[in-house]
């Protein structure tokens, strides 16, 4: 038992990675076909990279051959799989239109990067199996920054390292881990910020430039992933502010955390760097564009004249439960739909509890947990708001963008945890959600 204890940590990112990469590998053998979450057009971009899709360009012969050849369920087989036809874009989604533009290279050139040799030494002859496969590299990457986000707020390794694979089968966060997407890195970058946060706090004054790096690289990887960049920021203020508090309280006390002056130049500069992303590159694809999309069906449906004042109200709090709606698309039919219940029934618990019911939780696990509550509360109205004035679009927000929290909720709830009942509890049902998915795989 004393061996296991002081071995926790590298059996833990050992079964973590061990998991993830098995699990998307089965996951990509036994579903060729395309996902129908704008995989195309990812494809393409995957094909492009490291050179930028600019708006208005459609999807080359490359990607539309993939199509044809794998299938797309949610759309008409109009291209016999040939690898020598000339495909007319016009037969495929948004009449050809690569609406993967407003997206930067980083996931793409990154994923290729990593791909080409993988293709070169199994062997394998598309480029899309093995940017696939790449897909367990990025959920294997953001599980165990996961974990250590998990340790820093008091997590068991063993309780976190459970729940963390409960989450890789469910449907949010396994489809797009096993398909081209940038959603395939949103759980890494969310768990990578929230670790370096809490990396932070102990060195505010040394350890300031990586929160910095990595809320631009976030939302490089997607811009809706400033989600996560506003639950640190939340947390970074809420900390100092609660520390001010008690060094005016109790004039002895002494607080280790981040002096007020620290935390208010890293949320500025955050706060900077990621808008200025996320803005800077909605700006460029605007200026850059080729060819006018106005008459593409996406933008057709998504564009409104006024702001859509109802459907924003009515998506407050989606994101409380940060395994909010896993979509349509399920490939792991029963399965998936129980693990995405379970986890979300779980994290939800697990942050209303590190709030309100656990008397002994730590200062930085309650203020993260506070944060993350107030950004699942207001995220979705937000993301709505921010369509609508940048690009004058709305549209029903899906679980998926919520991606880049689920490594917050996860990491708060195994740290919420107490006593041994309810670990070995918790412990059994993650662990079995992770086994039953996968033998689910296998049979597939």
């Amino acid at each position: 038992m004393h061996l296991l204890r002081t071995r926790a940590m590298p059996l833990s990112i050992l079964m973590l990675v061990l998991g993830a990469v098995s699990m998307t590998a089965l996951h990509v053998g036994a579903h060729p076909e395309l996902s129908p979450v704008d995989e195309l057009q990812h494809i393409d971009y995957l094909y492009k990279a490291p050179a930028v899709v600019h708006s208005g360009e459609t999807v080359g012969q490359d990607a539309m051959r993939e199509q044809a050849c794998r299938g797309l369920a949610t759309w008409p087989q109009t291209a016999a799989c040939s690898t020598s036809a000339t495909y007319d874009p016009a037969d495929f989604q948004e009449g050809g239109n690569n609406t993967a533009a407003i997206y930067t290279p980083l996931y793409y050139s990154v994923t290729k990067a990593l791909a080409l040799p993988i293709k070169a030494v199994t062997g394998l002859d598309s480029l899309v199996t093995a940017g696939r496969l790449v897909g367990g590299l990025w959920l294997a990457g953001g599980l165990v920054m996961a974990l250590l986000a998990a340790r820093r707020l008091g997590a068991h390794p063993y309780v976190a390292t459970a729940v963390l694979l409960a989450a890789a089968s469910t449907p949010a966060v396994l489809l797009p881990a096993a398909t081209i997407t940038p959603d395939a890195a949103a759980l890494l970058g969310g768990a990578a910020l929230l670790w370096s946060i809490l990396w932070w706090q102990d060195s505010p004054g040394r350890r300031w430039w990586l929160p910095m790096v990595l809320a631009a690289a976030v939302v490089a990887l997607k811009a809706l992933n400033i989600l996560i960049v506003v639950v640190v920021a939340l947390y970074v203020l809420l900390r100092a502010v609660v520390d001010q508090v008690q060094r005016r309280r109790d004039a002895g006390a002494v607080v280790t955390g981040p002096r007020p002056a620290q935390a208010a130049g890293l949320i500025g500069a955050m706060s900077v760097l990621a808008l200025g992303m996320a803005i800077g590159y909605i700006a460029y694809t605007g200026v850059s564009a080729v060819a006018d999309t106005s008459a593409v069906a996406m933008t057709e449906r998504t564009t409104v004249d006024s702001f859509p004042l109802r459907a924003t109200v009515e998506h407050l709090g989606v994101f409380v439960n940060v395994f909010f709606d896993a979509g349509s698309w399920n490939t792991m039919d029963f399965v998936g739909a129980l693990s995405q219940r379970l986890l979300g029934l779980m994290t939800v618990g697990g942050v209303f509890g590190a709030i309100f019911v656990l008397r002994d939780a730590s200062r930085t696990l309650r203020l993260t947990a506070i944060s993350l509550l107030v950004v699942g509360t207001l995220g979705a109205p937000m993301i709505m708001a921010f369509s609508y004035l940048s690009q004058g679009i709305a549209v029903p927000i899906p679980g998926r963008y919520a991606l880049s929290l689920i490594p917050a909720g996860v990491a708060v709830t195994a740290a919420a945890i107490r006593g041994r009942t309810a670990s070995w509890a918790i412990a059994a049902i993650g662990f079995g959600c992770w086994a039953l998915s996968m033998a689910f795989l296998i049979d597939s």
